[in-house]
């Protein structure tokens, strides 16, 4: 069983990826802490990249909040 994104009591968090290049890139990109890679249960994505703190991708510019009236 896989580990949960976020976990608290580790203050970590994990992102699925195809390889550990994929981790690092990931790290530069969001200014991320990678701290481990861990292999996951997902036959595409190979590896779990665990980074220290709560990591969130930021909203895509195409995403917006529907505004309410």
């Amino acid at each position: 069983m896989s580990k949960p994104r976020y976990d608290e009591q580790e203050d970590q968090s994990r992102h699925a990826a195809a390889d550990e290049d994929c981790c690092e890139e990931m790290a530069n990109r969001y200014g991320w802490q990678l701290v481990d890679v861990e292999p996951s249960n997902i036959p595409i994505l190979k590896v779990d990249c665990v980074f220290a703190g709560e990591t969130e991708f930021p909203k895509s510019y195409y995403e917006t909040e529907k505004e309410e009236d």
